[in-house]
């Protein structure tokens, strides 16, 4: 198996959208209901699923995966944006302070609403995220940063860079600030940003 460090640009793009199929998952519908896919919705439960099948993908090729316990790494990405549900997720580039603690707030509330087996459990993986505590959580939040170029890699989705005024500069910043360390993902965000802006996709103010 050729090692991607090793790919073209064209067999990371084409490696991309291998990854993207199980994208698919994220818009099948349970209980025979229908969703308008003329336009770009995703729950973060959706987000949290494209997270974990990342995550096992980057943990068999980044060079640190095999120092990294697969299990904590599972458990943070599935708990670290509970804080969310109670005032639904605010888009990166518009967070405020204000968001972040009331995010907080939000999260101590929700997880005792939990069966208070998972109390516990819950809130140390978030907070182990939120704090990034640990190599496990560094790299959940690397996975979490990088994992909108396959969610938006959709002639749909993608309208939502402009729709929302992401530019170049914005896109780049928190990906690399969070990727930096980790060369697989840092190959997937340069190829991918380049094709992004080779098909002009980015708000230009």
């Amino acid at each position: 198996m050729k090692k991607v460090l090793d790919m073209s640009d064209e067999e990371i793009l084409k490696e991309a959208h291998q990854l993207r199929v199980a994208f698919g998952l994220k818009r099948t519908i349970r209980y025979a209901s229908k969703r308008d896919l003329a336009a770009h919705n995703e729950s973060v439960a959706e987000h949290v699923f494209g997270l974990i099948f990342l995550a096992q993908y980057f943990l068999l090729h980044e060079p640190i995966g095999p120092t990294l316990d697969a299990g904590k790494l599972s458990r943070i990405l599935l708990f670290h944006d509970f804080g969310e549900i109670k005032y639904g997720d605010a888009v990166t580039y518009h967070k405020t302070k204000e968001h972040e603690e009331r995010e907080k707030e939000a999260a101590k509330e929700i997880f005792a609403l939990l069966p208070p087996s998972l109390q516990r459990v819950g809130f140390d993986a978030w907070h182990e995220y939120e704090e990034h505590l640990s190599p496990e959580a560094l790299f959940a939040n690397a996975l979490d940063k990088i994992e909108p170029l396959f969610e938006l890699l959709d002639p749909v989705n993608e309208q939502s860079i402009k729709r929302l005024k992401v530019t170049l500069e914005m896109h780049l910043g928190n990906k690399v600030k969070a990727a930096k360390n980790y060369p697989i993902m840092m190959r997937f965000v340069d190829v991918l940003t380049k094709d992004m802006v080779e098909r002009s996709v980015f708000y230009e103010a």
